[in-house]
């Protein structure tokens, strides 16, 4: 599970601006996935034919809610103070906002299989699929633009209420998937 969780909170490949911020909320990052993310989310990950993680994604489905309270108590018991806050809200929607799934982090090796990706991202694309719903990425996911948009992922706007990055796809057949 720590291999996972490593890759999942890697900045490789990001920009370097991005790149500085995972790096100095590595801590933190940990935290949140291992416990929040491994334990409410549905974890996807794909090997190398060593066994070794080539990529990992953490997917949350509809109705899913981390407490922020939690969070933050949990940062605070390890000395940590919040950069970064989890993907969250499944239930306290914006207005109008539809049912989705959250992919929460993704991550890949530098020498991951060029499968990897989508080894770890289209078993649950093909439920939003099925399902006639969009899908969201959120920081840290988010970060990992570039990797996602041959998905079907564009930036959208975050607004006040949801002030961190944000990515959206459309359910299959809205974008011509």
């Amino acid at each position: 599970m720590n291999a996972i969780v490593r890759l999942l909170s890697g900045d490789h490949g990001l920009p370097p601006e991005t790149a500085a911020l995972v790096s100095a909320s590595q801590a933190q990052l940990r935290l949140i996935l291992a416990h929040f993310g491994l334990e409410t989310g549905k974890v996807w990950v794909a090997e190398s034919g060593s066994g070794a993680p080539e990529a990992a994604a953490v997917w949350i489905p509809p109705g899913v809610s981390i407490d922020e309270e939690e969070h933050r108590a949990l940062l605070r018991l390890h000395g940590l103070r919040p950069t970064l806050m989890p993907a969250r809200d499944h239930d306290g929607r914006i207005p109008g906002e539809e049912d989705h799934w959250l992919l929460a982090a993704v991550g890949i090796s530098p020498t991951a299989h060029p499968a990897a990706l989508e080894a770890v991202l289209d078993p649950v694309l093909r439920i939003v699929d099925d399902a006639s719903l969009p899908a969201y990425a959120t920081a840290p996911a988010s970060f990992q633009a570039e990797l996602l948009a041959p998905f079907g992922f564009e930036p959208c706007a975050s607004g006040a209420a949801r002030p961190e990055p944000r990515l959206r796809r459309p359910p299959k057949g809205a974008y011509g998937g």
